[in-house]
């Protein structure tokens, strides 16, 4: 009997990535055992977190680093951090700031969403003023510099590749932020250069635990150490209810080792050839064109399906929520599907997913299947929607219809 099967719940083809509304990531059998064993003994949390320390300045090269719940409660202690330092009263006093130093800035531009909740709402948790600078699409030198006065506690960047270009580079961005002291906080849950922010002079860095280190639920802040000390510290206030466990904490050291350890090259090359199972089962087919790319922000081989929706007959969108409801269920990256692409990421493909996932998709596009007209729609429906969706019926009898 297969877990599914037992629970009753449905079996996932994940081309998703380690999203965490589809479990983040699939755990290796080495980790867990670390995890298990772990979830067996009492141990003392702030030595568990000095060994995490360690592990975290080997993968990074940052001065410290702790173990948090997860990236979006990473965000917020590490606002709480600036914000209160480790003074104890000021950590019990959070939200209430009476202070001056209480504002938090962040572009315009780079307003996006912490897991599922909205960016401002994980900062402003903390009792922050928070501040947008610049435009949308544009973020200037002269925009930042005009922010950074002394009530200015920290700067927020997050780091993705679906921004306007015109932002203000990293680099700028820490410059003009360091000449007026005020830290910079990075929120990079998806980032795979884990050495490249402690490099470029962020003050602290956040990283899933979860999602490409292949652990169980966790995050990581790695930075300068006596900011980083002011995080561990959160726990006495803010940080409390957000607190990571000893299965946390021992699942950051032992994914950081198996990180370190992973063969780069053997990877991709199961991976790829997951991708060329789905690309097989594609090919000739007309308006469809099929890429593998690579990418900063994911270490896996992904493979970009472009639909052409007048020469194909179906656009990529009613694919994508088609391929939702199948047996088994195929979740994707859904971020450019009203574009007209479907990306799927390989991370978490075993052998011959990618057959059965290119035939399901060849058999929408040849007409084989047909699109349920429950589902159908006129027009692509923003992928938030879809999201609030799937939260809004999680108690239905049937929550996928």
């Amino acid at each position: 009997m297969t877990i599914q099967e037992k629970f009753g719940f449905h079996k996932v083809l994940n081309t998703r990535g380690p999203a965490t509304i589809l479990g983040a990531a699939r755990v290796q059998e080495s980790i867990r055992r670390d995890i298990s064993d772990i979830l067996g003994e009492s141990a003392q949390i702030n030595e568990l977190q000095r060994r995490a320390s360690e592990a975290i300045v080997r993968l990074t090269g940052a001065e410290a680093g702790c173990a948090v719940h997860c990236t979006s409660a990473g965000m917020a202690v590490a606002a709480a951090a600036a914000l209160a330092g480790s003074d104890p009263a000021r950590i019990k006093a959070l939200p209430d700031i009476t202070w001056p130093k209480k504002k938090i800035i962040i572009q315009k531009g780079q307003v996006t969403g912490a897991g599922d909740c909205p960016v401002w709402q994980v900062i402003k948790m903390c009792g922050a003023e928070y501040v947008e600078i610049g435009e949308a699409l544009d973020c200037a030198s002269f925009h930042l510099k005009a922010a950074l006065d002394d009530t200015v506690a920290a700067a927020f960047y997050v780091m993705e590749d679906t921004f306007a270009p015109n932002l203000l580079p990293l680099e700028t961005f820490v410059s003009l932020c360091h000449e007026k002291q005020v830290p910079v906080i990075v929120d990079a849950a998806y980032l795979t250069d884990f050495r490249m922010l402690a490099r470029l002079g962020v003050d602290m860095a956040i990283y899933s635990g979860h999602k490409w280190l292949g652990g169980c639920t966790s995050g990581i802040i790695a930075g300068r150490k006596d900011l980083i000390h002011a995080c561990y510290m959160q726990e006495m206030g803010i940080g409390r209810p957000m607190k990571v466990g000893k299965e946390g904490i021992i699942s950051v050291i032992t994914s950081i080792e198996h990180w370190l350890a992973r063969d780069e090259e053997a990877i991709r090359r199961t991976q790829t050839a997951r991708a060329e199972e789905i690309r097989a089962e594609l090919e000739g087919i007309a308006g469809v064109t099929c890429s593998i790319q690579e990418s900063l922000y994911s270490p896996s081989v992904r493979l970009h399906v472009d639909i052409d929706e007048k020469q194909a007959g179906i656009a990529a969108w009613v694919i994508n929520e088609e391929l939702a409801h199948t047996e088994p269920v195929v979740m994707t990256d859904d971020y450019y599907v009203n574009q007209g692409k479907i990306i799927f990421d390989m991370a978490f493909l075993d052998e011959g997913d990618g057959t059965v996932i290119g035939k399901l998709v060849r058999d929408y596009l040849t007409g084989v299947r047909t699109p349920d007209p429950k589902l159908t729609r006129a027009v692509p429906r923003p992928r938030q929607d879809i999201l609030y969706d799937w939260f809004d019926q999680w108690l239905d009898d049937a929550p996928r219809g």
